[in-house]
């Protein structure tokens, strides 16, 4: 099998030859086996692009900003090895991601729209370059706790790039914990300034991003104290930089964090506070306020509203990671129909892909079937956020607490799912995925910076079951509760529904709802138990059993919001992309419910309500759509419109041709380069180490090197 695999790679390297398992026979491209792949689609894919996007001028913009913004930072030659792969330090990331986020942002502000305003031209979100904070975090908290002057103000400021914003919360002993934050803004009457200060160290600002050496402006999450009274977290906008010298401002000490495993584009920074001073003025006051005189005053619902400033950043993250998700399926999707692999025989005595081995095309067909499940519970969560707008504009914040449950899970469930499954993309594309020109482990560190990213998954779990708990000990339960038959459910019940019948989404809505009403009760009755027995304060012992509860509501919602969006856009679409959007529902569903490779399966037959007769019906139902599916992988990739420069990948360009372009990209290597140019000869390895060495020596290496 390896040397097989090595005449192949050289095979195609050399752009044809001999097929390696033929007798004199011409072989089949890489780039003729993707064009047989990308033929076999049963829909027209720019339909479906039509969909992801939301509308055909959606498509037409995003693809005109994508191709302006590659021109300008000079990125669509695919001959051309990557910046990123070349030898960049620190301080070459920074002005690189630097660059880049000038060009996004100038292009937003040059043509009036918001392709990039929560990612960035190669589909990381926003953090990832030094100017994206701005967008993502500085101005929507302004536009949410500020006044109307102080919008005013500050939004033209930061719309224009008249100066750079951030948000800084984060503290290195305290992380997102926002009641336990310990940096003070005290306020002095004297002077009519609020003094911010880090009176410990576990109070240093850490980690937020472009705070190091990139933001001109900071949003600081700080306590706010009047005299000896502590009036809890507050937002105040905080000038970091003189605008003339971009030298840090006197009491404030800045500076970058180092290397991530990935968002090296922007400097995630500390800040030292030391009596650092700020006009009064510059609290936002939409919910809380300090008169000259020290008077305070507040909205009841203050720090509620004041957290429900995270939402939106959330929102980006979901959705974010669902196209992210989908960037590394489309390059594994595009590597698996040309990668030619043991000795399974195909057409013309060819080997046949890596694509046509059930293990292969099942982990890959159900992600994308994830990918997608993402994405249209993303838009459902932007309409209750955008719901929840319009009552907060009339006074009423009655859905907040709803809107932050259905955010926190999602957050939580697509980012864990995004990630694991772009980790499982790259192992599908074996050694070579391993290498940083497949851009899969990019994407992979991107993806697992979004777990931690505006609060850490098991702690969204936890609000989510908070809100799940007080919705069955109240009077009533809400509207999206009301599933769960009541609360003493616990009846033993049977599944009653046998083979094709699983394929009807109704069914499978009704098996996600169950296993969801049982594992909240039961976690409900657990926790009325522990409180009976007063040991209130020990009810994290039950923190698996409301994870699970939690989990469950979750993936109801997201089945509830994927079938929903299908069925709402039937009538505008054309009956095949329909059917392949309905396929990915029933795939998604089911294989939560009976894969090996899902988690969260046993806790649907854990108390008998399916069989084995019935797991075995949706297994054979699961066969059968992979069947229908599989012809239309690289459609269902393509329709997410990545460009090739957007993918930064050897392994996932749109033509296939990988060998090729991998060998063009690894002789461009300042490795090889600078090694080509001493008649291939590692020069300083040589001199340094390997003479000496193979001579027999054994003195002091690195003294004789410095001789």
């Amino acid at each position: 099998m390896k040397g097989d695999d090595r005449s192949d790679n050289a095979s195609q390297a050399r752009g044809g030859g001999e097929d390696s398992h033929g007798v004199g026979k011409p072989a089949i491209t890489q780039t003729q086996m993707m064009e047989s792949a990308r033929n076999q689609a049963t829909f027209d894919t720019s339909k479906l692009s039509e969909i992801i996007f939301g509308s055909p001028e959606a498509v037409k913009i995003h693809k005109k900003a994508f191709q302006r913004v590659e021109e300008s930072t000079g990125t669509t030659d695919m001959s051309k090895l990557p910046a990123r792969y070349g030898n960049m330090n620190r301080e070459d990331m920074l002005l690189e991601g630097l660059r880049a986020g000038r060009a996004a942002f100038h292009d937003s502000l040059d043509n009036g729209d918001s392709t990039f305003r929560y990612h960035t031209q190669e589909w990381v979100l926003t953090n990832s370059n030094p100017l994206g904070l701005t967008e993502v975090l500085f101005r929507p908290m302004i536009e949410l706790q500020g006044t109307a002057e102080q919008i005013a103000y500050w939004t033209p400021l930061s719309r224009s790039g008249k100066i750079i914003g951030s948000y800084t919360q984060t503290e290195i002993g305290q992380g997102t914990f926002v009641a336990g934050l310990e940096t003070t803004a005290v306020f002095d009457k004297r002077t009519d300034e609020f003094v911010i200060n880090s009176p410990t160290l576990s109070s240093i600002k850490f980690w937020p991003g472009a705070l190091g050496y990139m933001s001109s402006h900071t949003i600081v999450i700080a306590r706010l104290i009047i005299g000896e009274k502590d009036y809890g977290v507050h937002a105040f906008i905080v000038q970091l930089r003189s605008l003339k010298d971009w030298k840090p401002l006197p009491g404030i000490e800045l500076g970058d964090i180092g290397l991530k495993m990935a968002y090296n584009g922007t400097d995630n920074g500390y800040a030292v506070f030391n009596n650092a001073r700020i006009p009064r003025s510059n609290l936002l006051m939409r919910f809380a306020s300090v008169s000259r005189d020290g008077a305070y005053t507040t909205h009841p619902l203050r720090e509620k509203l004041l957290y429900g400033g995270m939402l939106k950043g959330r929102l980006a993250i979901i959705r974010n990671s669902a196209f992210q998700l989908a960037q590394a399926l489309t390059i594994a999707t595009r590597y698996s129909v040309v990668r030619r692999q043991g000795h399974k025989q195909l057409q013309q005595n060819s080997v046949a892909s890596i694509m046509s081995y059930k293990l292969q095309h099942y982990r890959l067909l159900m992600l994308i079937s994830r990918a997608y499940a993402s994405l249209f519970a993303s838009l459902a969560s932007d309409s209750a956020y955008q719901e929840l707008q319009k009552q907060q504009a009339n006074g009423d914040h009655s859905s907040l607490s709803y809107t932050h449950m259905v955010m926190a899970g999602l957050k939580a469930w697509v980012t864990a799912n995004a990630a694991d499954a772009a980790e499982d993309a790259r192992k599908m594309c074996g050694g070579h995925g391993y290498l940083m020109i497949s851009g899969l482990p990019e994407i992979v560190n991107s993806l697992a910076a979004t777990c931690t990213f505006e609060g850490e998954n098991y702690v969204m779990w936890k609000q989510v079951a908070s809100y799940l708990m007080k919705g069955m000990a109240a009077r009533s339960l809400p509207k999206d509760m009301a599933y769960i038959p009541s609360p003493t459910y616990g009846k033993r019940v049977r599944c009653h529904v046998s083979g094709v019948d699983f394929l009807h989404v109704d069914n499978l809505l009704y098996i996600f709802q169950h296993r969801a009403a049982r594992l909240i009760t039961e976690a409900y009755q657990l926790l009325r138990a522990s409180r009976g027995k007063g040991a209130v304060q020990n009810e994290d012992r039950h923190d698996v059993v409301l994870l699970s509860a939690a989990k469950a509501h979750t993936e109801l919602y997201i089945l509830q919001s994927f079938r929903e969006h299908v069925t709402s856009i039937s009538g505008s679409m054309p009956t095949e992309v329909k059917a392949v959007l309905t396929r990915l529902v029933r795939l998604f569903a089911l294989t939560t419910i009976a894969s090996p490779l899902c988690s969260s399966s046993a806790s649907f037959v854990e108390d008998g309500f399916l069989t084995l007769n019935q797991l075995g019906d949706i297994r054979t139902n699961i066969d059968h759509l992979l069947e229908e599916l599989q012809p239309d992988a690289i459609a269902l990739t393509d329709a997410w419109e990545f460009t090739d420069a957007s993918l930064t990948s050897a392994l996932g360009c749109k033509d296939g041709d990988v060998y090729e372009r991998m060998m063009c990209w690894i002789r461009q290597l300042p490795i090889n380069v600078h090694a080509s140019e001493n008649d291939s000869v590692f020069r300083d390895g040589w001199e340094e180490v390997i003479r000496d060495f193979i001579a027999g020596g054994r003195g002091n290496v690195t003294e004789k090197a410095r001789l």
